[in-house]
């Protein structure tokens, strides 16, 4: 079996771009801690700056190196310190510049985590500049490699699912397309839910509303027994509201069906 060689990075850096001149001048930024998550070995690992030549082994190694706003910031501040590896040659994906791409504006991935995964982001970068002088890095490392698994959690979502969750002031929530998923492994969500409604079963989704009712989240999941599927809308009674419901197929992210039959009543 071949070897899973991507790997999901994030840097933190010694300065704030005010110190060095704005971004013009990102290069000098200069590192405190790198995290990195390798599939290779399934492991986390923080890298300071004294261990960069061990990283740019295991970068030049890669077959996908994944971050979040990398092209703009983390590859320009980490490329100094490599000797024979650019970082711009190699194989990478930017999940900012994929959604950025799609929504027209950059967000943040402490808003696209806390949509996506329910998890929120365990600090700042400026708190991080400031452990930096402190001499915290220990807590520049629990810090970052939170970052960085919520990075590949955001990553495999969308890889698997087709799609990620942002909410902004101005929007609210919305699903947002992740252009790097894999068609190969996401769900046939609409041939479950034809299943189950062939077989007259109950199934279990992963649905989000246009916005919360009644104190209830907006992402949710929801046991439902479908009455009716036309074209991109289910009818369906739905367990959490105690009431017939109608959803959006592409609004539901995930579908599971359960071994236990209902009823549909007569009058559909």
């Amino acid at each position: 079996m071949q070897q899973d060689k991507r790997l999901v990075f994030d840097v933190e850096t010694q300065k704030e771009l005010a110190e060095v001149g704005g971004f013009r001048n990102v290069h000098m930024l200069g590192i405190s801690v790198v995290g990195v998550y390798t599939y290779a070995d399934n492991t986390y690992k923080a890298y300071e700056e004294k261990d960069l030549p061990e990283l740019e082994k295991v970068m030049a190694d890669a077959s996908l190196i994944i971050g979040f706003n990398t092209k703009h910031f983390d590859n320009q501040v980490i490329q100094p310190y490599f000797k024979n590896f650019t970082i711009a040659e190699a194989p990478t994906l930017d999940l900012m510049e994929k959604l950025e791409a799609v929504l027209g504006y950059r967000p943040g991935l402490g808003a696209l985590a806390s949509a996506t995964l329910g998890e929120q982001k365990s600090g700042h970068g400026l708190e991080a500049l400031q452990w930096y002088k402190e001499g915290k890095i220990d807590q520049i490392k629990k810090y970052c490699l939170q970052d960085v698994k919520l990075t590949k959690e955001v990553y495999e979502y969308g890889l698997n699912h087709g799609s990620v969750l942002f909410e902004s002031r101005v929007s609210g929530l919305q699903t947002v397309v992740a252009s790097w998923f894999n068609d190969k492994e996401k769900k046939d969500i609409q041939a479950i839910l034809a299943d189950a409604y062939k077989n007259k079963k109950l199934v279990e989704i992963d649905y989000v509303s246009m916005k919360s009712e009644d104190g209830e989240e907006a992402r949710k999941k929801r046991n439902i027994e479908i009455y009716s599927i036309n074209k991109d809308t289910v009818e369906a009674y739905c367990h959490t509201r105690k009431d017939k419901r109608y959803f959006k197929v592409h609004r539901i992210l995930d579908a599971r069906v359960i071994d236990e039959e209902h009823k549909i009543p007569s009058l559909f």
